[in-house]
């Protein structure tokens, strides 16, 4: 699906509205889901690292780049709210909030335990097809000068090993806190793709190609304590 261009400033409405468009790219909608596509599509951009904390969005402004109307927007936004992904402001907009330094730890603390057992649920069903797909991923990750496209790619990257462990419920609360600690991947990402090899990753791909699911979690491990070393030291106390 093609993605709508994004306004890149604040420009403010008939009533005085700050219509603060979105830094991130967001596709135009047309089908009849529309509440759970701009509400998926959010959350995508969020745990993605798309947006930063702090980052204000507007109903409006969203609408006018998903190209819908406002009422699938403000109930989807409505949604992230009331699950305390998002914070409603003053004016009438949204933000993300920001975290300090101890809730990120207690955040990184629960990925490890979360994401490290669906590693280790994946490796013993992770398909040699899937396999490959995450090879494919962690080059595109590894040869890109993007940011933002190495985000996406180290969602996806993750979010394919952890769909194969086959355990929903699982997948759903390692979201829920990828969209806690998702805004915040940009500070460890610039780092890694200077590096240009990502070797948690690849650490883990061997251990899923020997079927080692220990060795499997303790790269995931690795990976995310190495990613959380960066982005605690830009995060202020509290």
């Amino acid at each position: 699906m093609a993605r709508a261009p994004i306004l890149a400033t604040l420009e403010p409405d008939a009533e005085g509205e700050a219509r603060a468009a979105p830094s991130f790219a967001v596709p135009r909608l047309h089908r009849a889901t529309l509440n759970d596509e701009v509400y998926h599509e959010l959350k995508r951009a969020i745990s993605a690292g798309a947006i930063e904390p702090g980052q204000a969005m507007t109903i409006r402004a969203l609408a006018a780049s998903f190209g819908i109307s406002l009422m699938p927007v403000r109930e989807a936004l409505n949604r992230l709210v009331a699950e305390h992904v998002l914070v409603q402001l003053p004016n009438r907009s949204v933000a993300l909030p920001r975290i300090g330094r101890e809730r990120f730890r207690e955040i990184t603390r629960i990925r490890v335990a979360l994401e490290g057992l669906a590693a280790e649920e994946a490796c013993p069903r992770v398909s040699p097809a899937e396999i490959e797909r995450l090879e494919r991923l962690n080059q595109r990750i590894e040869g890109t000068d993007s940011v933002t496209k190495a985000l996406a790619d180290n969602r996806e990257f993750h979010f394919t090993l952890y769909r194969a462990a086959a355990m929903p419920t699982l997948v759903a609360l390692i979201e829920t806190h990828w969209l806690q600690a998702g805004p915040l991947l940009q500070i460890a990402m610039r780092e890694l793709v200077l590096k240009r090899r990502l070797e948690c990753h690849r650490q883990l791909l061997r251990a899923l190609r020997r079927r080692d699911a220990a060795a499997a979690r303790a790269a995931i491990t690795a990976d995310l304590e190495e990613a959380a070393v960066p982005i605690a030291r830009h995060l202020s106390e509290g």
